[in-house]
């Protein structure tokens, strides 16, 4: 089994971005087991903090990866991501001071240097990742990214452009291999391209050092580190675009003049699927979630809390049986559960994932409206109820529940909730 993996000591680097031109520091600092990859811009009112994942992709910057929480974002984040995936680091808090990473060389060898300035140790929870049991696809025209179930990540990337002879490249995603192979690989533009990006205002930090510049003749600015780095650093890209589901997937990857955009549209894709997302934690069963909730039986509508982020999302479970009480009348010769009731489950999961974070002793959550209620397909006797709820919006003491029930995959119900927090009322 393997174990995830932070750095052991704090690590800092400095220089100039990409796209915005601005000076920037950057610290590298260990992170406990589950915590993923967090940035903090130290920079602003509260050093408000950027996660890694498929909700905070953000097209806010032209040509590179970019992450939003909130008004805070984290543009050209993907030879960082790439050196993290490409070293096996599954959490670190990174302290960064500008709105984007330095570009440094232009690869990703010198994030990959300084995490092995820091040092790799291994943590005790298990590596998380995503395995496919079909393909997976998505295309833009002649643009393609194809992803086959695998018991490895191998990435296959055809490129090609008129200006250069076309490149094919085929590696096998291993920290060695990384370092030597792929880490290397720099940034790269087309002569006929940099008046168009200076319009666009992006490349205030590209310099020859940074970036190999490629004439209409096919003559490079630098001598090549390989022969074929502009698809190796395709492949850089890749890697720490599909970083940002958290870990990377077991499967072979097939590219064919894909970027950035389409890298994020299948990770997102991923995600939709529920493939990849959050670490799992350990279920909490029910005699825990009923000392925060007050239903008793036959108002138990939650069994276990499988997932949850503190103040932004839960998934829970429940078990129907023929022994539920409003099975015995409600439709008895062909027995269904009350839409009413999987709107109260929600609720219940949304009063849970507000009141597990509370520390006021006798807080209760009521359900105080619901809209945009619907239903999609009936819920019987056997199946099992998935609830997914996330905080739309929160004050002190109410907060807007979006809601969504599944059965075996297929959406049953969905609404939207409101939940009120009163010492003296109860769902």
């Amino acid at each position: 089994m393997e174990r995830q993996q932070t750095i052991q000591n704090e690590a800092a680097i400095s220089g100039c971005g990409l796209m915005l031109g601005e000076a920037v520091e950057l610290t590298f600092k260990s992170a406990p087991e589950d915590y993923g990859v967090v940035f903090h811009r130290i920079d602003l009112p509260g050093n408000p903090s950027i996660k890694v994942c498929p909700d905070n992709y953000e097209d806010a910057v032209p040509r590179c990866t970019s992450l939003r929480s909130g008004d805070a974002t984290i543009s050209s984040v993907e030879h960082l991501l790439s050196a993290l995936a490409g070293m096996r680091i599954d959490n670190v808090s990174i302290d960064i001071n500008a709105p984007e990473p330095p570009a440094l060389d232009g690869s990703a060898l010198p994030y990959v240097n300084l995490i092995k300035e820091a040092g790799i140790i291994q943590q005790n929870a298990p590596r998380y990742s995503v395995e496919l049991s079909e393909p997976f696809a998505v295309y833009d025209n002649d643009k393609q990214l194809i992803l086959l179930p695998s018991d490895s990540m191998q990435v296959s990337f055809a490129y090609d452009h008129p200006q250069i002879p076309s490149q094919v490249a085929t590696y096998t995603i291993q920290p060695e291999i990384y370092e030597s192979e792929i880490a290397p690989a720099r940034s790269f533009c087309f002569a006929d391209e940099v008046e168009a990006l200076k319009n666009l205002g992006i490349g205030k930090g590209a310099t020859h050092e940074n970036v190999v510049v490629v004439d209409e003749g096919g003559r490079t600015s630098d001598a090549l580190r390989f022969e074929d780095e502009f698809v190796r650093h395709k492949i850089l890209d890749l890697i720490g675009d599909l970083y940002l589901g958290g870990q990377l997937p077991k499967s072979q990857v097939i590219a064919i003049r894909s970027g950035h955009a389409l890298h994020a549209q299948l990770i997102q894709n991923l995600a939709e699927k529920r493939l990849i997302g959050e670490p799992l934690q350990d279920p909490v069963e029910s005699l825990e979630i009923y000392r925060i909730l007050p239903h008793r039986y036959p108002m138990c509508m939650l069994d276990r809390v499988i997932e949850f982020e503190p103040g932004k999302r839960a998934v829970g479970i429940k078990n129907l049986t023929i022994n539920e009480q409003f099975f015995q009348g409600h439709f008895p010769e062909q027995p269904v559960m009350p839409g009413v009731l999987q709107m109260e489950a929600l609720a219940q999961l949304g009063a849970w994932l507000l009141l597990q974070e509370q520390s006021v002793e006798g807080q209760l959550g009521y359900f105080a409206s619901i809209k945009e209620a619907k239903f999609r397909r009936p819920v019987i006797p056997g199946d099992q109820l998935r609830l997914e709820v996330e905080i739309l919006r929160r004050r002190r003491t109410w907060a807007r529940i979006g809601g969504k029930a599944y059965v075996e995959g297929t959406l049953a119900a969905e609404g939207e909730l409101a939940i009120a927090l009163n010492q003296n009322a109860a769902a």
